[in-house]
């Protein structure tokens, strides 16, 4: 290859620390060069490496660098010889390091004729380029590597939910950040978050732990924050772990007072995003309510009475929230859906008319106000968006209407303009002198 290669052998076989778990000296490890970060591969992981193998007496039996090719293999689970198992498994991304390994850890008895022979002790210098990556950009400039990965039952987090996680920040020596943070997936900007690390939190169980590696682009810029003592164009690297998650909406393991309960901090949650103005965030939590409280069959006419008035709560916010972010459309749907629960609600009844107002169907609109105002005829806020309606719908008509008299006028000019002037009629002929005669033909 064209970097550089390390040198072979530069320190003795036999030095190093015993990293076997017994401790009986099996296989001995000797960093050569540091590695980065703090984050080693796990069992299952992809590895990707360079190394050369020698004999004690610095005879090279086989070499990834000769090939010009990088060796892969999947960590920890016997693919190679246990001293590669155990040895790789400490190292960071970049590390170079010695392996030297006792035959019962490597090819045993037998060896590997014909370039290893029965009870070798084996001398591996292996560089750890990378393993399994998670790609967190298109472009190549955020990446994760599981740090801790648990095999529970734990869901990763979705959109809405609360989580705690510890996030540890450096760049090059640089700590800025060590702490425990505590908020909503969506509103981390407001927890100090970078969206980058939000997306890799989206990808941890609750007890997993993960290294992100995260280019300028996705960090802090051209302009570094001063706050955290980070400089222009800086590349950051975050240690992130997934220490609690909010549970898991599951109204089929809910009993009916747990779904209502369930409902009614959904409904509170949602309040508080929308007036931060999260509308987002406070869509997802009245959504929820709909879901928690889709089966209720098995309620007491009471608990039905209450599971009605939650739900019509929840549509009628989802709809003031797609108001405020011009999704007239889902506004509508929201609107339709209350509507089912309670067909003469006064407030679906208004927001579906500024939201077909928004989709300019002034006239439609304009109708559903007048069942409105024969409900109540004297809301004053209804009047005013009646009058509104019929006002915009009369004057999209003046401009259609002024529109199709220019376009009518346009055709009409272009059509006197082709008209032939002063041509003679088909009974008649034009002399030599300029003169007409009758065509007696």
């Amino acid at each position: 290859m064209a970097d550089e290669q390390p040198q072979v052998n530069a320190n003795a076989p036999g030095e190093g620390e015993d990293i076997t778990p017994d401790k009986d000296g099996g296989v001995l490890k000797l960093i050569k060069r540091q590695g980065n970060g703090d984050s080693t591969p796990q069992s299952g992981d992809e590895v990707v490496v360079h190394y050369v193998g020698t004999l004690l007496d610095g005879t090279k039996f086989d070499s990834s660098r000769d090939r010009d090719s990088f060796f892969k293999f999947e960590l920890g689970k016997g693919r190679v010889i246990k001293a590669w198992d155990l040895g790789v498994a400490t190292m960071k991304k970049g590390e170079i390091c010695q392996l030297t390994c006792r035959a019962d850890y490597a090819y045993g008895e037998s060896g590997s004729p014909p370039t290893i022979p029965p009870n070798a002790t084996l001398v591996f210098e292996v560089e750890l380029f990378n393993w399994n990556i998670i790609e967190l950009s298109n472009d190549g400039g955020a990446s994760m590597a599981m740090i801790k990965r648990c095999d529970s039952e734990f869901d990763t987090p979705e959109e809405g939910m609360e989580v705690e996680v510890h996030i540890k920040g450096s760049n090059e020596s640089n700590v800025f950040e060590d702490k425990d943070v505590r908020f909503f997936i969506g509103d981390g900007n407001s927890a100090g978050i970078l969206p980058i690390i939000e997306t890799a939190i989206l990808k941890l169980k609750q007890g997993e732990i993960a290294a992100v590696s995260v280019s300028p682009a996705y960090g802090f810029g051209e302009k570094g924050n001063t706050e955290l003592s980070i400089p222009p164009n800086a590349s950051l690297e975050y240690e992130i772990e997934l220490k609690w998650l909010e549970e898991q909406l599951t109204p089929w393991n809910m009993d009916q007072d747990k779904k209502l309960e369930c409902a009614r901090s959904r409904k509170s949650r949602g309040t508080e995003f929308f007036k931060a103005m999260k509308m987002k965030l406070a869509l997802k939590s009245y959504a929820d309510i709909a879901s928690i409280l889709a089966d209720t069959d098995d309620f007491s006419d009471e608990q039905k009475s209450s599971a009605s008035e939650l739900k019509l709560a929840g549509r009628l916010n989802e709809a003031a929230c797609n108001l405020k972010i011009d999704d007239f459309d889902a506004a509508c749907s929201a609107c339709d859906k209350a509507l089912e629960l309670d067909n003469n609600n006064i407030k679906a009844m208004y927001r579906k008319a500024q939201a077909q107002i928004g989709m300019k169907d002034y006239l439609i609109a304009y109708k559903g106000l007048q069942e409105l105002l024969k409900l109540e005829p004297e809301n004053k806020a209804a009047k005013q968006l009646s009058a509104r309606a019929l006002h915009l719908h009369n004057a999209e008509r003046a401009m259609e209407k002024k529109r199709y008299n220019k376009m009518f006028q346009k055709f009409a000019e272009e059509d006197t303009r082709k008209q032939p002037q002063d041509q003679p009629t088909p009974a008649e002929n034009v002399t030599d002198d300029g003169n007409t005669e009758a065509n007696d033909s």
